[in-house]
């Protein structure tokens, strides 16, 4: 990755780069050429990111390429690749949180990226770093947005380490959520010359400005033989177990829950009787008796009464 160059790009775009909190409210780079991106392909991405990830597919050395974990219908993928035809990337997503997709991402790469560019892999990204399509090329950069679950964002770095150039970035989405964050920043503290470069935090899911949080780190290989980086360990049990085994389970439990209630509460209102407007439970409103005058309801019972009892005293005297 020529790293120089990418952030000489990035503060051309986004000329407040080197202020965190002013670029996390940008709502989109300099050149908007990728607005139109999104226009054609739902996703669940933004102009700057689509921008950010199209930079460092420009700032590529030699022999190296993008890797992208977790493509969606491919706005992300078209993003990163557009402008760059000699660039190659790889990608890959079993869509288990999304079904029927996978046949709409291939008419996407089919109709904005040329033939041969995109090797995309129906697959889980464990399977593809295993295989390492790429070889003998290394990834100058690595996009991820797979699984956020503490376990697979860890292992989305694990399994990719082997496989980074000597000098690559990692952009990391969806770093709003706190086992994301807490699984980069215990692989950082475990990795030698892992460095987060940006941290930007948006107000909820889904913002206009980089959706729902985006992570940059840059690693440089040391080019002396030292002790490999120990991996997982007890601070990765402990983590998995709080974000994972405990907060994941009753997030679970929860939607599941609210699915119940739901589907329950759905059901009763379909079996409810349809009810006239101004009507209680199919009887007439007290209100429109009211309204209907003496000759009706309540009202004309007590006029009923008290002339009876007139007429009775009146026989009396």
């Amino acid at each position: 990755m020529k790293f120089d160059q990418f952030t000489a790009r990035c503060f051309a775009e986004w000329p407040q780069f080197g202020d965190r909190r002013n670029l996390s409210r940008a709502r989109h780079p300099s050149d908007r050429s990728l607005s139109e991106v999104l226009k054609e392909i739902p996703g669940m991405a933004t102009e700057n990111k689509l921008k950010l990830l199209n930079i460092a597919v420009e700032c590529l050395a030699e022999n190296e390429v993008y890797v992208e974990v977790g493509c969606y219908r491919g706005a992300s993928l078209v993003g990163a690749a557009l402008g760059h035809p000699d660039a190659r990337l790889y990608a890959c997503d079993n869509f288990s949180q999304f079904d029927g997709v996978a046949e709409k991402l291939g008419v996407t790469l089919a109709r904005y990226t040329p033939p041969g560019q995109v090797s995309f892999f129906d697959s889980d990204f464990r399977v593809m770093m295993d295989t390492s399509p790429w070889d003998p090329r290394s990834i100058g950069a690595y996009f991820y947005d797979g699984g956020h679950s503490f376990r697979d964002q860890y292992e989305g770095l694990v399994y990719a380490l082997p496989h980074l150039a000597s000098d690559a970035i990692v952009i990391v989405d969806d770093t709003n959520k706190r086992a994301a964050r807490a699984a980069n920043a215990l692989f950082a503290r475990q990795v030698d010359h892992f460095d987060l470069v940006l941290d930007l935090r948006t107000p909820r899911n889904h913002s206009p400005t980089w959706w729902n949080g985006i992570q940059v780190y840059r690693y440089t290989r040391s080019k002396r033989r030292g002790a490999r980086p120990r991996l997982y360990g007890e601070g990765y049990q402990i983590r998995k177990l709080i974000y994972d085994d405990i907060l994941l389970t009753l997030r679970h439990r929860r939607r599941a829950l609210q699915r119940q209630l739901r589907r329950y509460f759905r059901s009763r209102r379909a079996e409810l009787p349809m009810l006239k407007p101004g009507t209680k439970g199919g009887h007439q409103d007290s209100s429109e008796k009211s309204r209907n005058g003496p000759g009706s309801g309540h009202h004309h019972r007590n006029h009923q009464s008290r002339d009876h009892s007139e007429r009775r005293e009146h026989r009396d005297d």
